[in-house]
């Protein structure tokens, strides 16, 4: 037998057992009460997945529909007037699989790294999909508005030497990439560059509408790719600047059932979701829907991200006849704003989904009206789809991230890795199949975020109710989440301080009632150096990209000096009460 006060420690150790029973010594009679601890009462929870793994790559799956249903639309981009193209599965693979043979000419081989970079477009997709059938993994960028020298240096740390771009009409950023082949030590990728659409006639890289085989060519096959093989990679900010590389297999994404809560509202087949995240997100990649058979409607991100474009993507929604969305907070709330001439549509849709940040009660006010569900979705990059609740304002819980998705296993950890008993507020750690596999090239990152026994630090805090409910309470990272976009501090305040006009920098936090937070950046000038707000933004988005996509700062806030704690750092808690009182605005 254990003494009490050692069994109690030994079951809050022994966290993976589901039935284990505190034993008492015969000598503790006096005790008033005869504990039984189970494991029930410590902070785990698991959803185990009742479909059977499939040993299959991302292709198998798309071969199987095209088999099944050649000429299904499965992918719709749409531009803001009647403009309408559409891609078949058969369209999608024998178009991908042509341009899969290209790359092999070029030399991609299985494993390589190939960029593809742009905005959503038809095009992407089926560069992504040629990607992938050569074996190759695709790294997903979002064209942002730096010059193609910052984007080089991604480019390189990930040692991609093909790249597949869509510029726009971004001329400068045409010139920057040709003077960058161009230069010392880019002669390798000069020649591995093409242009998804063809921007501009003077362009001296070929585009996918240029491409043509030889008869051997179109002869060649292609290799057999293995369900474990990394498929792509997500890139997203990182403490040091650097983008962390999250690799994602094909195993892992044809097993994972998130994929019918985005497309389909988890209970139904067969829908069309409208979705304009951007493809390089985990939630708005486009092979989801591909491979779930849920048509995909799309614009441009930057048509949602400005909110006098709502009822023009919600024409969109009514004229493809959407029965779902993923749509961010911040467009529920435009959609809540212009409620009544939305309603005047006569048009509804089956569900909505949200994620990204939390929303508030007053957004449950659009059911019955333009949906009948609103389902909320917690996850990330890394772990894919973790959890989903339907909510209603009956049953919103601030803080409820819902149940578990198949699959996915969730506990609350303290100082130690030891799992808390229920209602104590921790670390959630995460593990399941579908989530990442690794960071790539970051083993100090890998060693930091994985545990011995394969869990994952998600970096958020929170806790399992005793009734076994799981609750979100924040980031243990030190981040802004600007309408779903996470802007880390550090690096704003990194690019800020690199400027000769400033003296010092700090970035706060200010609350905005639509993307729940903004970026604001406070800063001393060096003695006797004048600049604008308007030049600081400039030299901002050039550096970080726009306040949109990007990491600038919305805010440009000028002082004489800081408050500072007693070890001399800025006190940043008395900061943002300044910088609120300076932008009259309340907490």
């Amino acid at each position: 037998m254990l003494p009490i006060q050692h069994s109690i420690q030994h079951i809050y150790n022994c966290y993976t057992s589901k039935s284990i029973t505190l034993y008492l010594s015969r000598g503790q009679q006096n005790y008033d009460h005869c504990i039984l601890i189970m494991a029930e009462q410590l902070s785990y929870l698991s959803c185990p997945n009742p479909v059977p793994l499939q040993y299959k790559t991302i292709l198998d799956i798309v071969q199987e529909h095209t088999q099944r249903n050649p000429d299904k639309e499965i992918c719709v981009e749409r531009g803001l007037g009647k403009g309408r193209r559409s891609l078949t599965y058969s369209e999608l693979l024998n178009r991908s699989t042509y341009i899969a043979k290209y790359l092999i000419t070029k030399g991609v081989k299985p494993g390589d790294t190939v960029a593809l970079i742009g905005s959503n477009s038809l095009e992407w997709i089926i560069g992504e999909f040629a990607i992938f059938s050569t074996g190759a993994v695709a790294v997903q960028m979002y064209k942002t508005s730096e010059s193609f020298a910052e984007t080089s240096k991604i480019l390189e740390s990930i040692r991609c030497n093909v790249i597949l771009i869509d510029v726009g009409s971004d001329d400068q950023y045409m010139l920057d990439m040709v003077e960058y082949v161009n230069s010392k030590g880019a002669a390798k990728i000069a020649l591995n560059i093409l242009l998804l659409k063809q921007s501009t006639p003077s362009s001296p890289f070929p585009s996918l509408a240029d491409v043509t085989l030889t008869l051997e060519e179109e002869e060649l096959s292609l290799p057999k790719v293995q369900p474990e093989s990394t498929a792509f990679i997500l890139l997203t900010s990182g403490s040091t600047g650097i983008s962390k590389m999250v690799e994602h297999t094909h195993f892992s994404v044809v097993n994972a059932r998130y994929l019918e809560v985005i497309g389909s509202a988890s209970d139904r087949r067969d829908e069309t979701c409208y979705n304009d995240r951007p493809f390089c997100w985990i939630v708005g990649t486009p092979m989801f829907n591909i491979m779930t058979a849920n048509k995909r409607v799309f614009t441009v991100t930057e048509v949602a991200l400005k909110k006098d474009n709502i009822l023009s993507v919600w024409n969109i929604i009514k004229e493809e006849q959407c029965t779902t969305a993923l749509l961010l907070p911040y467009t529920l709330i435009d959609i809540l704003e212009n409620m009544d001439r939305i309603v005047e549509q006569g048009y509804k849709m089956y569900a909505i989904t949200t994620g990204g940040q939390s929303v508030g009660r007053h957004i449950t006010e659009i059911i019955g009206k333009c949906t009948e569900k609103l389902i909320m979705v917690y996850g990330s990059s890394e772990t894919g789809g973790v959890s989903f609740t339907a909510l209603t304002p009956d049953t919103y819980e601030e803080g409820y991230i819902g149940e578990l998705i198949p699959g996915y296993e969730v506990k609350i950890t303290g100082p130690g890795g030891n799992t808390h008993f229920r209602g104590e507020l921790g670390d959630i750690l995460v593990r399941s199949r579908s989530m990442l596999k690794s960071y790539r090239n970051s083993p100090e990152l890998n060693a930091a975020s994985f545990t011995d026994d394969g869990w994952f630090r998600s970096g958020d805090i929170g806790f399992i109710s005793p009734e076994g409910k799981l609750f979100l309470r924040g980031k243990s990272r030190d981040v802004i989440k600007r309408g779903g976009m996470k802007v880390l501090i550090s690096v704003v305040e990194a690019a800020i301080s690199n400027f000769p006009e400033i003296k010092d920098v700090a970035v706060v936090p200010v609350p905005d009632k639509r993307l729940l937070e903004e970026v604001c950046a406070c800063y001393i000038l060096n003695n006797d150096v004048h600049t604008t707000e308007a030049e600081l933004d400039r030299k901002c988005r050039k550096i970080l990209g726009s306040n949109v996509l990007g990491n600038s700062p919305t805010f440009f806030l000028r002082f004489d000096s800081f408050p500072k704690l007693r070890n001399g750092k800025t006190d940043k808690i008395i900061l943002k009460v300044l910088a609120l009182e300076k932008l009259n605005v309340k907490d």
